[in-house]
C-alpha cells in the first residue's frame, strides 16, 4: 500500500474514497474490476469488494488493509456509511475527474451524511511522482518496447499492410514480456503519416514510404511510449529534410531539459527549431506528457502548460511535422527526470533509418 500522507496534506479531507479501477490499482497494486477503497489517515485503509475478488484481495491484509465483502444483497453504500460513522469521518475526498455527472449525483445523494470534497487533481498530483518500484516497471516496459522496435525493423518491407505491421509489433512486445499494449498502436505509412494519430489500415506499404510507429508496452500495469519514423527505400528530399528538422528539434529539447524547468519552456526548445525552419504550422500537438498507469499523465509539456518538471517524474519528448498530401515525421523518447539530470530511457537509434 502506497503512503498517503501527501494526499491527505493536499485534500484536507478526513478520508478519500477511491472507486476508479486505475486509482484502486495505483494505491493497492491489486487489479480488480469492482471495489471501493477507503483511505484514511495513519494508513487505516479498507477495501470493499464482492465474492469474485474477496479471496484474492486477502493479499492486502498483510499490508494493513482491512478487506470487507459485500454479498447477498448487502449495499456497498451501507458499508461505507458504517465505516465513516465508526471512524468519525465528516469530509470525504472523491475522484471528481473520473466520475460521470450521473455517478457523482448518485454518490452525493447516497452519501449525504458526509461532505464530498473534489480530490481528483490531488490524486493525479500524487501519482505524478513515481516510487522506485514504479520507475523500475516503466523502465522494463520501455526496454520491451525498444527490443520490439529492433525486431520489427527486420520485418517491415514493401507489400505489408499497416495492420500487419501492427500485429507483428504487438506480438513482438508480448514475446518480450509485455502483459499488454499501453495504448492503441499507431502505424501509418506514406501520406497517412501526416495524421498524428492515424489508425492502422489495410494500406500496403510501398517503396519510398515513411512508416511512423507510435507504440508502447504495459508491464505490471505501467506504460511505456515511443515513436520512430523509418523509410522503406529512399525518402524524398522533402521528407528527408523534415526528418532532420524533427530530429534536431528533439535533440534540442532533450539536451536542454533539466529538473525544475517548466513544461512550457521544455516545449519551446522543440517548437522554436521547427518554427525557425518554416514548419511551425505543421507541428500541431504538444511536445510531451508523463505516463504511468495511464498513458497520459501530468506533467505536460505544451505551449500553455503551467506544470514544472520535477524529480521522480517522467516526460516524453515527441516533436513532429505533418504535411497533408506529403507525409509526416515524429520521433519520441521517454525521459526520467532526476535531481541531477535527465535520463533518456529510449535506446533505439534516432538517426534516419532506411530499410
Amino acid at each position: 500500500m502506497k503512503n498517503t500522507d501527501k494526499l491527505f496534506e493536499l485534500t484536507k479531507a478526513d478520508a478519500v474514497l477511491v472507486i476508479s479501477e486505475k486509482n484502486r490499482m495505483y494505491f493497492t497494486e491489486f487489479a480488480s474490476t469492482f471495489g471501493y477503497l477507503v483511505l484514511m489517515k495513519e494508513n487505516r485503509n479498507v477495501f470493499i469488494t464482492d465474492p469474485r475478488y474477496f479471496e484474492m484481495a486477502q493479499s492486502l491484509v498483510s499490508e494493513g488493509v482491512e478487506v470487507l465483502q459485500i454479498a447477498n444483497g448487502t449495499s456497498a453504500v451501507d458499508v461505507l456509511l458504517g465505516i465513516f460513522s465508526d471512524n468519525n469521518i465528516k469530509t470525504v475526498g472523491f475522484e471528481d475527474t473520473e466520475l460521470t455527472v450521473h455517478e457523482y449525483t448518485d454518490l452525493k445523494h447516497r452519501l449525504s451524511a458526509v461532505k464530498l470534497i473534489a480530490a481528483g487533481d490531488d490524486i493525479s498530483r500524487v501519482r505524478s511522482f513515481k516510487t522506485e518500484t514504479e520507475i523500475s516497471y516503466i523502465k522494463k516496459a520501455q526496454s520491451i518496447t525498444d527490443i520490439a522496435f529492433s525486431e520489427i525493423l527486420k520485418i517491415i518491407k514493401p507489400g505489408l499492410t499497416e495492420r500487419e505491421v501492427q500485429v507483428e509489433l504487438e506480438y513482438r512486445m508480448a514475446c518480450n514480456g509485455a502483459e499488454g499494449i499501453a495504448f492503441d498502436t499507431i502505424i501509418a505509412s506514406g501520406v497517412n503519416t501526416s495524421k498524428p494519430h492515424a489508425h492502422p489500415t489495410d494500406k500496403v506499404i510501398e517503396a519510398g514510404d515513411p512508416v511512423t510507429m507510435d507504440f508502447g508496452a504495459r508491464y505490471h500495469g505501467y506504460c511505456s511510449d515511443m515513436t520512430r519514423t523509418v523509410f522503406v527505400g529512399q525518402p524524398s528530399e522533402e521528407l528527408r529534410k523534415i526528418y532532420n528538422v524533427v530530429l534536431l528539434a528533439q535533440t534540442m529539447g532533450i539536451s536542454n531539459a533539466y529538473c525544475g524547468m517548466g513544461g512550457k519552456e521544455f516545449d519551446s526548445f522543440c517548437r522554436e527549431v521547427i518554427k525557425s525552419n518554416g514548419y511551425e504550422k505543421y507541428f500541431v500537438h504538444s511536445t510531451g506528457h508523463s505516463l504511468g498507469i495511464d498513458i497520459h499523465e501530468s506533467p505536460l509539456a505544451s505551449m500553455r502548460s503551467t506544470d514544472t518538471l520535477s524529480a521522480k517524474q517522467f516526460i516524453t519528448c515527441e516533436p513532429g511535422i505533418y504535411i497533408p498530401g506529403v507525409g509526416g515525421v515524429r520521433i519520441e523518447d521517454l525521459l526520467l527526470i532526476e535531481e541531477d539530470g535527465i535520463t533518456d530511457l529510449t535506446t533505439s537509434d534516432k538517426n534516419i533509418i532506411i530499410l
